[in-house]
């Protein structure tokens, strides 16, 4: 079995949270020295380092689902090649074929650089990498994590940086919006009580008195009897045709109309009834 700590040389280069090694949920972990594979259905368990000195082969497929591959040959101390078979599930609308070639170029990459002094070296797989129970002695204890000795500590565990990280990063984001609303807080209430002091104000429209007018009572007019006037005698006279026939005896009247015209005329008390229709003069009687 391996550390879950880092020694002081050691780099975290890939990890993958979310795939499927030899039928066990798991997640990977590669750093420039080791591959550890964690088991994510049995958390207490210490992670299995797999030595770049094993790996024989890297291989990349399919699975029949179209979720891509990884495949490794590790050498075991028996002669045997275990496979370790890691699938990266693809959810929908995702592809992880790139994460999956990444992963196999850096193993073989560093699997190349390691052999190159020693060659292959044989190591041993444990369950649930292989087929077998799990041996007791590797489950950690309630309030204690077994590390195995000679191991160089670098601070906390791998899983306990991630979720250190991640806690971080949720502070952090609940501190950026509440110092968001803060500052949209005090923008309103600056704007509410200065707004008005720089809004240029606009005089009222100048009004012009106007004067209050005086009720005038029309003087009554006194009714007195006035002595009855005999009707005045009309002389129908047919009315003067032409413009220039003015007549030179008598009070007339002139209407100067184009169209048809009826109407009266004379003095109260003696009016007449005329019509007709253009240029016309019609006398009045005065007695």
């Amino acid at each position: 079995m391996g550390s879950p700590y880092l020694s002081t040389n050691e780099t975290i280069v890939l990890s993958a949270h979310d795939l499927i090694i030899n039928t066990v949920s798991a997640e990977a972990i590669l750093t420039n020295q080791r591959l550890m594979l964690v088991d994510r259905t049995h958390p207490r368990i210490l992670p299995q380092d797999i030595q770049f000195t094993a790996i024989e082969t890297v291989t990349i497929g399919d699975e029949s689902g179209n979720d891509p591959v990884l495949s490794l040959s590790i050498v075991t101390p028996d002669g045997t090649r275990q496979p370790l078979n890691m699938v990266f599930p693809q959810k929908p609308r995702t592809d992880r074929v790139a994460e999956r070639d990444e992963w196999a170029a850096r193993i073989r990459e560093l699997s190349i650089t390691a052999q190159e002094e020693t060659g292959v070296l044989a190591m041993e797989l444990s369950p649930p990498w292989v087929p077998g129970p799990i041996p007791e002695e590797v489950i950690t204890g309630e309030a204690e994590e077994v590390v195995p000795a000679g191991t160089r500590v670098k601070g906390p565990s791998l899983s306990e940086r991630r979720n250190r990280a991640a806690g971080a990063s949720k502070a952090r984001t609940i501190g950026i919006a509440v110092a968001i609303l803060l500052i949209i807080a005090v923008i309103a209430v600056a704007f509410i009580f200065y707004a008005p002091a720089f809004t240029p104000q606009t005089p009222p429209p100048a009004t012009t008195p106007q004067p209050t007018p005086l009720m005038t009572m029309p003087p009554t007019a006194e009714m007195t009897a006035e002595p009855p006037t005999p009707a005045p005698e009309t002389t129908d006279v047919t009315p003067a045709q032409g413009a220039g026939a003015v007549p030179q005896t008598g009070v007339w009247v002139q209407v100067k109309y184009d169209g048809s015209y009826t109407g009266t005329a004379g003095a109260p008390g003696r009016f007449r009834e005329i019509a007709g229709t253009g240029n016309q003069f019609f006398q009045l009687a005065v007695k």
